[in-house]
C-alpha cells in the first residue's frame, strides 16, 4: 500500500510540474507575428527615436502568457513598438498583444535593465501604453518617455534637419489607475496621501532628491514596504 501512495505521490508530482511549466510557455524561439518595419533616416537625424539605438537582449510577454526571452529587440519611442529580429534575421515590427517587455543594454559601460508594462488607464494614458516600471507593487511608479522627430529648415537654406525630442512624464498607480505626478516632494505625497508623515521622515532620513528617478523609485519602494 506504501509502495502505491508514493508511486501516485511522484506521479501527480510530475503532472504538476509539467502542468506548471505548459501553462507559463516559454520559449527561446522568435516566431511572433510581424510586418515590415518602418525605417528612419537616422544619418539625417539628431538623436534616436529608439531607447537604445543599437540590438539589445528582451523578453517579451504577450497577453495570452507566452513568453519570448533571449531575441534581439529595440524599442521604438516614436511609435511606442517592439522592433524584433526573426529567425531568419529578419527585422519586423512586433504585431503581437504584449503585456510586458524586458530589455538589457550596455550603456557608459555599465549594464541597464528596464522593464515596461501595458495595462494602465487615466491621465491621457491609454491601456496601449508602454510605461517604464520604476518601482513595482502595491503602488507602482511608471515613466512615460514619448519621443516626436521635428523637421527644420535653416533660413535660406534648402538642408532640412531632422531631430529627435523627447518628453517625460510621471505616474503613480494603484491597480492599473493612474494619477500624473511631478517630480516634487508635494506632488508625490499628494499621490500617496495615507502614509505622508513616515514618507516625510525617510525623505529627510536619506536626503532624497525626488528630481532624480532613482530616489523617486526609492521613496514609492519604501512606501510599500510600510
Amino acid at each position: 500500500m506504501g509502495k502505491v501512495v508514493k508511486v501516485l505521490t511522484l506521479s501527480l508530482l510530475a503532472c504538476s510540474l509539467f502542468y506548471l511549466d505548459a501553462s507559463a510557455q516559454y520559449t527561446h524561439t522568435n516566431d511572433m507575428e510581424g510586418r515590415a518595419v518602418h525605417e528612419y533616416n537616422t544619418i539625417t537625424i539628431q538623436g534616436s527615436p529608439y531607447l537604445h539605438p543599437d540590438w539589445a537582449t528582451g523578453a517579451v510577454t504577450l497577453s495570452n502568457g507566452t513568453v519570448y526571452q533571449g531575441i534581439n529587440i529595440m524599442y521604438d519611442q516614436v511609435k511606442d513598438v517592439i522592433i524584433f529580429k526573426t529567425n531568419n534575421d529578419q527585422v519586423k515590427e512586433l504585431i503581437e498583444p504584449v503585456q510586458e517587455f524586458s530589455i538589457s543594454y550596455i550603456n557608459n559601460n555599465a549594464t541597464v535593465n528596464k522593464t515596461f508594462r501595458k495595462g494602465y488607464s487615466g491621465d491621457d494614458i491609454s491601456p496601449d501604453t508602454f510605461l517604464e516600471v520604476m518601482a513595482d507593487g502595491k503602488t507602482t511608479l511608471l515613466k512615460r518617455t514619448s519621443k516626436k522627430i521635428f523637421d527644420r529648415k535653416g533660413y535660406n537654406s534648402a538642408t532640412i534637419e531632422r531631430e529627435v525630442q523627447e518628453s517625460e512624464d510621471y505616474y503613480v498607480a494603484t491597480g492599473n489607475k493612474l494619477v500624473k505626478v511631478k517630480k516634487t516632494k508635494n506632488s508625490l505625497l499628494a499621490a500617496m496621501p495615507e502614509k505622508s508623515d513616515f514618507l516625510e521622515t525617510y525623505i529627510k532620513a536619506n536626503s532624497l532628491n525626488l528630481r532624480n528617478d532613482n530616489d523617486m523609485a526609492k521613496l514609492v519602494a519604501y512606501y510599500n514596504s510600510l
